[in-house]
């Protein structure tokens, strides 16, 4: 009991600084490659933050055959960044938290689509198939490319190629020293690695409590795992914050949540599909998305009103998530 709490302990502190160095070194691969603060927030930024929740869900559906798990992290997960993240960054924003209209308009509508799709999914099926994920990875995709139709997509392509073929570095201070971005690829490989194998022994341990006291895996993922692996989005989106780049923060928000569900389903469902190991929808996992959905009306309502999070609706997105945990507990 004990070695399994401070196993979960452990891999969770692991998880949330492995994560914080991909996304740092992200960032930097961002900035040279030119994207712009809102593009770099929802793209990079959101991808390598949410690579605990893929993990997570990839090593509960594929090795332990538990898709419960990925369901569980990945709407906690959604509704951590939705609710908590802003609410904390509304705080640390050195000026009034303004969304602009490209946040709302573009991640805020493509967000409530991608809620739309996976409900749509549970409704017409229990059992999630190759469609099923084709549909869910099709749809990001189809955001991807939305987000650089507005962008500077030629200047995003020339960085790219030259940053293929000659390598070029990316320095910042640091002892006087210039860092390569071949370093920087290399921390994201090392970081992966230990998200990785941090996520393996974090799923074993939570199973194991799971079975030891008769609660639902998806419970323990939902609040225990889902708070664990969020972290390294809480990260990002405050670091933004406090720069001022409120674009960055609310668009790191809604590009994570929008990966986590369309990537971090979509992906280990595939595998799962090739494999054929099964991916049912558990009657908890209705209950838990459909909170996830009343949630993201109500945070785009609030955004949508003046663009503005104030501090009084921080305070109320932070009680909201507080309910809903506790609506998880009598899901046991």
């Amino acid at each position: 009991m004990l070695l399994s709490i401070f196993v979960i302990v452990a891999t969770s502190l692991a998880i949330w600084y492995a994560g914080e160095y991909f996304t740092l070194a992200s960032s930097r691969i961002g900035d040279y490659l030119g994207f712009s603060k809102s593009a770099r927030g929802a793209t990079l930024d959101a991808i390598s933050s949410s690579l605990p929740e893929l993990m997570i869900s990839l090593i509960g559906l594929i090795i332990f055959h538990e898709f419960s798990i990925g369901i569980g992290t990945i709407v906690g997960s959604a509704l951590f960044n939705i609710l908590v993240i802003p609410a904390i960054c509304v705080f640390l924003a050195p000026k009034p938290f303004k969304i602009s209209d490209e946040v709302v308009h573009r991640d805020g509508l493509f967000y409530n689509l991608t809620i739309i799709i996976l409900l749509t999914a549970i409704f017409f099926s229990k059992g999630w198939s190759v469609q099923t994920a084709i549909i869910f990875l099709g749809a990001y995709l189809l955001y991807l490319f939305e987000i650089f139709r507005h962008g500077s997509t030629s200047v995003y392509l020339r960085n790219l190629s030259e940053f293929f073929r000659h390598g070029p570095s990316i320095r910042r201070k640091r002892k006087g020293k210039a860092k390569r971005i071949e370093l920087e690829l290399g921390i994201m490989l090392l970081s992966l690695g230990i998200i990785a194998i941090s996520s393996y022994f974090l799923v074993d341990r939570v199973i194991f409590l799971s079975d030891s006291f008769g609660i639902p895996p998806i419970i323990l993922s939902f609040t225990l795992i889902a708070i664990a692996t969020s972290f390294p989005d809480l990260v990002v989106s405050a670091h933004d914050a406090k720069r001022g780049d409120i674009s960055g923060a609310s668009s790191n928000v809604f590009g994570s949540n929008i990966f986590d569900i369309l990537v971090g389903l979509g992906l280990p469902i595939l595998l799962a599909s090739l494999l054929g190991i099964p991916a049912v929808i558990s009657v908890e996992s209705m209950a838990l998305v459909f909170a996830l959905l009343a949630s993201t009306v109500v945070v785009l309502y609030i955004f949508a009103e003046k663009m503005i999070l104030t501090k009084s609706r921080a305070v109320l997105l932070f009680l909201i998530y507080l309910g809903l945990l506790t609506y998880s507990i009598f899901l046991m």
